[in-house]
């Protein structure tokens, strides 16, 4: 796997939350909505050498309710070691932890893209991983009791856009996302935890070894791929004064704020497969500014670590004629160079405000 190359060493904590004023899931009449959190941290460099380092992607070995099939197609990726140390000290050099969140896919898992948590957190950032517990009893819930036309229509709107002109797909991706009664809520949902754990970040980074007594920082930039940089979409415009700003990688403007302007910097890192698709959805307020890059090659599925782990998954067709590894190192420097940016410009605002 890419090397994180930042000055720091890697290292990384977990634990749970639960939110008891929600419900487990979107539908569920039980309360309690759980979570799983990851924190990958810069690290005290000659204590980590000391500490174990993880292989790729265990919490999913680890996790009962992962399915027999999926451990099977996934077993080579999980023998892959990580540059992270597990229980690492905090690196006390890094200062004050500035803090990212990220948000996962649909159905997937805390650690979907180590290779980018590590590479962040070499580069001083503490980046907490969120991932809902029930989010395939939620998927579910919300198919079993989506209406037989409305899944029609969904499905006779996809097939437009993929039949589409390239340069019409924009407007038929912003009915999509209108539409999307079930991602919508999903989406909804899911900023909730992010809001949640943001209001618990002293608990949470607490379960840092060595970090000792912090106060939790001003603001936090969301991040997250496909569904997850919805999630980081909509918390943002839900929370203008806490976000920073926001990485959306390949995912569209799903939630309930559709038309709501996104008021702090924003990076739509787009797949070629994908490019413009949400030029129409995506509106600023208050001299806020969109960045949009694409990177030539890629598709959707390139923007996970899996794409590296198995290159030759070009040959199959899930992932564009780019070189993998590659674009995994181009999507970590498109995002840490953002947010240095960001981190700059409010520090450059910061003094210019007590001068």
């Amino acid at each position: 796997m890419p090397n994180p190359g930042g000055p720091y060493l890697v290292g990384s904590a977990a634990c749970e939350m639960v939110d008891p004023g929600r419900p487990a899931h979107a539908l569920s009449q039980d309360r309690g909505r759980r979570l799983f959190v990851k924190l990958w941290y810069p690290a005290d460099r000659v204590a980590a050498d000391a500490s174990r380092r993880e292989r790729l992607w265990e919490q999913v070995r680890s996790d009962p309710g992962t399915p027999g099939l999926v451990k099977l197609v996934l077993r080579r990726a999980m023998g892959v070691t990580t540059n992270t140390h597990e229980a690492a000290p905090y690196a006390a050099q890094a200062g004050p932890p500035r803090v990212v969140i990220y948000s996962h896919g649909l159905i997937s898992f805390a650690s979907e893209n180590t290779t980018l948590m590590e590479h962040l957190a070499s580069r001083g950032y503490v980046v907490i991983s969120l991932q809902h517990e029930d989010q395939l009893a939620e998927l579910r819930a919300l198919q079993r009791a989506q209406p037989k036309s409305e899944r029609s229509e969904h499905a006779s709107l996809q097939r437009k856009i993929l039949s589409a002109p390239k340069e019409e797909r924009a407007a038929l991706w912003k009915e999509y996302f209108r539409v999307a009664s079930n991602t919508n809520q999903i989406v909804a949902a899911r900023s909730g935890d992010v809001e949640y754990a943001v209001a618990g970040l002293e608990s949470l980074l607490a379960a840092i070894p060595g970090i000792g007594a912090v106060s939790a920082p001003g603001g936090v930039a969301a991040i997250g791929l496909s569904v997850g940089g919805a999630v980081a979409t909509q918390y943002a415009k839900r929370n203008r004064h806490r976000a920073t700003g926001v990485v959306n990688i390949d995912g569209g403007i799903y939630g309930t704020q559709p038309d709501e302007p996104v008021a702090v910097p924003y990076l739509m890192l787009y797949s070629e497969e994908n490019g413009g698709s949400n030029d129409l959805s995506l509106a600023t307020a208050g001299g806020a500014t969109i960045t949009t890059a694409t990177i030539p090659g890629t598709k959707h599925l390139n923007f996970h670590d899996i794409a590296a782990v198995y290159p030759w998954l070009k040959w199959l067709g899930p992932i564009g004629s780019a070189d993998p590894v590659a674009v995994v190192k181009e999507r970590n420097e498109a995002i840490a160079d953002f947010l240095s940016k960001i981190g700059q410009a409010r520090a450059d605002t910061c003094v210019a405000r007590a001068r």
